[in-house]
């Protein structure tokens, strides 16, 4: 009972919203035509739903997003890791590190659009590179400050180096890669709808781009409610790894 209520007045400043947009439609409409309506979102949503092409738009951005986040935070994050064993192959890479973090990845959407074209592949290049340095740079933190006494204590019972990174750097470091992967989640979706958003053929962002060029406002705000509905779901998706992961750590 105390949850539902909780949930109720959460959903209340929304809810009142929605009524005070759609009065102000009512009252004045022309200007339907820059803001859209809540009417007219959810007319457009059931049109696009049952008559469109909405599922399959979503399903692109989604496979798009997930397919950049799973490359880029897996090798990242195990590049990350690796580099705790060699200092030296750290100290080479840092500036190269530095000048890729620096650099506003979506930047390079329209180069990787040109190299690998405007299909899926270029959309999961972006997401890839969008979250490959966050997921290295957290996993190589995390690693850098491993409690130094348990690593000294393994290596006083005769425990090698792969020992210590393995028993202990590995586990102490989980909760920086959660860190960044709860980033990277919504990275990777910024990196698929940008480069749909640039030049596509399929997705959420190809489906605004056309509603702009319609001057379709309602299709552009059920674009933008499918990019949050997956960024919803990929958040609760990242509930999930932590939870595993505390009960993993314990």
């Amino acid at each position: 009972m105390i949850r539902l209520k909780k949930t109720l007045l959460q959903l209340l400043p929304g809810i009142i919203g929605l009524i005070a947009w759609q009065m102000y439609i009512t009252l004045e409409p022309k200007s339907e035509f820059y803001l859209g309506s809540p009417i007219g979102i959810t007319h457009e949503f059931c049109s696009l739903l049952f008559h469109g092409n909405l599922l399959y738009n979503a399903s692109i951005t989604t496979f798009e997003a997930i397919l950049g986040f799973l490359s880029g935070v897996t090798l990242g994050t195990i590049l990350g890791l690796s580099l705790w064993l060699s200092k030296t192959v750290y100290d080479m890479t840092k500036p190269y590190l530095i000048i890729l973090g620096a650099l506003p990845v979506f930047a390079l959407g329209p180069i990787l659009i040109f190299w690998f074209g405007t299909g899926i592949l270029s959309k999961i290049v972006i997401g890839f590179l969008a979250t490959f340095v966050i997921a290295l740079m957290q996993a190589y933190n995390g690693a850098s400050r491993t409690d130094n006494n348990l690593l000294i204590l393994i290596q006083s019972f005769g425990g090698s180096k792969m020992d210590s990174f393995k028993k202990v750097v590995i586990p102490s470091s989980l909760f920086w890669v959660l860190a960044g992967i709860r980033i990277n989640i919504s990275m990777a979706l910024l990196g698929a709808f940008i480069g749909e958003f640039i030049s596509s053929e399929a997705g959420l962002g190809h489906e605004i781009i056309m509603a702009e060029g319609l001057f379709n406002v309602n299709q552009i705000w059920v674009g933008v409610i499918g990019l949050v509905l997956i960024a919803l779901l990929f958040n609760s998706l990242t509930l999930l790894i932590e939870n595993w992961a505390k009960k993993w750590n314990r």
